[in-house]
C-alpha cells in the first residue's frame, strides 16, 4: 500500500553457499509493499474469510495474511517482516529498552493499516514465552493493546510445540508409522517433538535459543568463542536424551528460517515443493566447516548480513549437536514456521472446533508418554480415566463443566499415581509436581497448574484455606478444581485395589442419590469401604448422596 512506513526487511534475504551457483535474488515485500493482489481486488473477487497471524520473535516480527478457503486450509497472500531486538535486550539486560517497544509498535502499527486495508480481517497476535523473562514485558503489552487494539497472547512452551505440530502437519502424514524427532529453533527456546507419524509420543522445551546462546557468552561484546558456544549447547542437547533415547527416529524434521535459507541451495540438498532433505554426514560436514570459518568470511560466503551470521553461528551449533545425540539418517529442513501453525488453528476454530479439542488426542498422548517415563500403572490409569470422563459426561450438566474440563480431568486422571515413581508416601504431592512441571506438548501452563491441583486432591485432602497453592487460585479456577477432583476421586475409590474387578459403570441420579451401578467381579464391601472416604467432596460439591450398587441387569 502506498504512503506506509517501512516495518523493514529481513536482513539477508539472499543466500548462496560456496559449493553452489548463487541463486536469484528473491524480493522479500515489507509492510510498505503493494499487494500482488490489490485490497479492492480481492474483496471484488472473493468473499472468502480473511485471517491475519502476527508473532513478535526474539529477532524479528512477522505477519502472514491468508484467505481461509471452502475446505479449511489457507492459502498465504502476504508474508511481512521486521526487524527486532527484543531477544537481544532481554538476553543482555533482562528488560525490552523503551527503544525497542517503540519500534515493535511501530512496526505493528504499520501491518494493522495493511491490515485495515483490505477490511474485515480475523487477527492474533502472539510472542514466545521468553518476552515474559522481560522484567517489563506487561509494558510490551499494554502498549501494542493501546496503539494497535491487538491484545497479544504471551504463548508458553508448550503452547508453541502446539502451534508448530500444526504448521509441521503437512510433513508427518508424509510418513505415517515413521519416527521422526521435530525441532522449532527459535530466538530464546527450541521445542522438541518426537512424532510418529502425525502421532505425538512425546515432548519437551529447553532454553536454547540462537539469539540466547549467543549472548550467553558475550558475543554482543564481539564474535562469540564456537568452543564455547558448542560445550553449553551440547550440555543442553544432551539433556534431552531421554525424549527420544528409546526411539529409532530416522529423521530430524527442523524449522528455522535462518538455517532453511542459508542450505536451500546446497547440491546434496534433495528439492521438494516446501522443504528439502540433507543426508546427516553430508550436513555435519557443511556445518563443520562454515563454523571454522570467522564471521566476516561466512558473511561474505553466504551472502548474509552481520546481524544474520551472528545468529547463524550458534543455529548451526545447536543443529550439530542434535545431529549427533540423536543419529539420525537425514534431516528434513521445512519451509514453515510458527505462523503457519497459527493460522492454520483459526481455519480449524472457524470450523467450528476449539483448538484444544482438535488437538485433544495428542495432548492425551503426550501425558501417557509422561506417565511411561515414571513407570506408571497403565491398567490403573486407564480404567480410572475411563470412568472419570463416564461419570463427567453424565454430570456436565448438572456442574455446568465445559469441554476444557473435560481434557484437564482426563490429564489428572492419566497421571494420577505418576508420583508413586519417587515415593508410596504421600505419592498425590509428588504425582502434583511432576505434573506442574511436566512437558505435556499443547497443554498450557495454566491448565497444568489445575490439573496438578486436580491430581493432589485425589487422595485423603479435600481443598481448604490450608492449602497454599490452591488458595492462589481465582475463585472459579478453585470451584473447578473441587468439581473435576471429586470426580476423579470417586473414579479412582472404584479401582481401589489396582486390579480392574470393575468392568463398567452405569451411574443414574434418583431423589438426590447418585448411584453408580457396578458391572464388577469385586467384593463391594472392598469398593462400599472407599465411597465414605473418596466420594465425599462430590458430596460436599453436589449435595448428592453417593450410593453404589451391583448391577444386576
Amino acid at each position: 500500500m502506498r504512503g506506509k512506513k517501512k516495518a523493514g526487511k529481513t536482513p539477508g534475504e539472499k543466500t548462496a553457499l560456496p559449493v553452489a551457483k548463487k541463486p536469484p535474488a528473491r524480493q522479500k515485500k515489507s509492510a510498505e509493499t503493494q499487494p500482488k493482489t490489490s485490497a479492492l481486488a480481492l474483496k471484488a473477487s472473493s468473499a472468502r474469510p480473511l485471517l491475519a497471524a502476527i508473532d513478535i520473535g526474539s529477532t524479528a516480527i512477522r505477519m502472514k495474511l491468508a484467505e481461509l478457503l471452502p475446505d479449511n486450509e489457507v492459502r498465504v497472500i502476504e508474508d511481512l517482516s521486521s526487524p527486532a531486538t527484543t531477544g537481544s535486550d532481554i538476553f543482555q539486560h533482562g528488560y525490552i529498552l523503551p527503544g525497542t517497544i517503540h519500534s515493535v509498535c511501530h512496526s505493528m502499527e504499520n501491518f494493522t493499516r495493511l491490515l485495515d486495508g483490505y477490511g474485515k480481517v480475523k487477527t492474533r497476535a502472539a510472542t514466545s514465552a521468553s518476552i515474559c523473562e522481560a522484567s517489563n514485558s506487561d509494558i510490551l503489552v499494554d502498549r501494542i493493546r493501546h496503539t494497535c487494539h491487538i491484545e497479544l497472547e504471551v504463548l508458553d512452551a508448550v503452547e508453541e510445540s502446539r502451534l508448530v505440530y500444526q504448521a509441521l502437519l503437512p510433513w508427518l502424514r508424509d510418513t505415517p508409522g515413521a519416527y521422526s524427532l521435530a525441532l522449532n529453533l527459535g530466538g530464546g527456546s527450541t521445542e522438541i517433538m518426537l512424532l510418529r507419524g502425525e502421532d505425538l509420543q512425546g515432548g519437551g522445551s529447553r532454553r536454547l535459543g540462537t539469539s540466547r546462546l549467543f549472548h550467553a557468552v558475550g558475543g554482543s561484546s564481539g564474535q562469540a568463542n564456537p568452543e564455547l558456544l558448542r560445550a553449553i549447547a551440547s550440555n543442553i542437547v544432551n539433556s534431552t536424551r531421554d525424549l527420544y533415547q528409546e526411539y529409532n527416529a530416522a529423521r530430524l524434521l527442523l524449522v528455522n528460517r535462518l538455517l532453511y535459507r542459508t542450505f536451500q541451495n546446497d547440491p546434496a540438498a534433495r528439492r521438494n515443493t516446501h522443504d528439502y532433505v540433507i543426508p546427516a554426514d553430508i550436513l555435519r560436514e557443511r556445518l563443520g566447516r562454515a563454523c571454522a570459518l570467522g564471521n566476516l568470511e561466512i558473511s561474505r560466503q553466504f551472502n548474509l548480513g552481520m546481524a544474520d551470521v551472528e545468529l547463524l553461528v550458534p543455529a548451526m551449533l545447536i543443529l550439530d549437536c542434535f545431529l549427533e545425540a540423536c543419529g539420525v539418517k537425514e534431516a528434513t529442513f521445512a519451509n514453515s514456521e510458527l505462523l503457519v501453525g497459527l493460522l492454520r488453528e483459526m481455519a480449524i476454530e472457524a470450523g467450528g472446533v476449539p483448538p484444544l479439542k482438535a488437538f485433544h488426542r495428542q495432548i492425551v498422548r503426550s501425558a501417557r508418554a509422561v506417565g511411561e517415563r515414571y513407570n506408571y500403572d497403565r491398567a490403573h490409569a486407564r480404567i480410572v480415566t475411563e470412568f472419570s470422563l463416564r461419570l463427567f459426561d453424565f454430570l456436565t450438566s448438572f456442574l455446568d463443566l465445559e469441554e476444557r474440563d473435560r481434557l484437564i480431568l482426563e490429564v489428572a486422571a492419566v497421571l494420577h499415581d505418576v508420583g508413586m515413581h519417587i515415593s508410596e508416601l504421600a505419592h498425590h504431592r509428588h504425582s502434583a509436581y511432576l505434573v506442574r512441571w511436566a512437558d505435556i506438548v499443547g497443554l498450557s501452563e495454566a491448565d497444568r497448574i489445575l490439573a496438578a491441583q486436580i491430581t493432589y486432591f485425589h487422595r485423603m485432602e479435600i481443598p481448604s484455606d490450608r492449602h497454599s497453592d490452591f488458595m492462589a487460585l481465582p475463585p472459579p479456577d478453585r470451584t473447578r478444581v473441587k468439581k473435576l477432583a471429586a470426580i476423579l476421586r470417586l473414579a479412582d475409590s472404584l479401582d481401589r485395589a489396582h486390579r480392574q474387578a470393575v468392568r463398567d459403570i452405569r451411574p443414574e441420579l434418583i431423589r438426590g442419590q447418585l448411584i453408580i451401578h457396578l458391572d464388577t467381579r469385586e467384593d463391594m464391601v472392598i469398593i462400599a469401604d472407599a465411597i465414605p472416604k473418596k466420594g465425599n467432596l462430590l458430596e460436599m460439591v453436589t449435595g448428592l448422596k453417593v450410593v453404589v450398587r451391583r448391577d444386576t441387569t
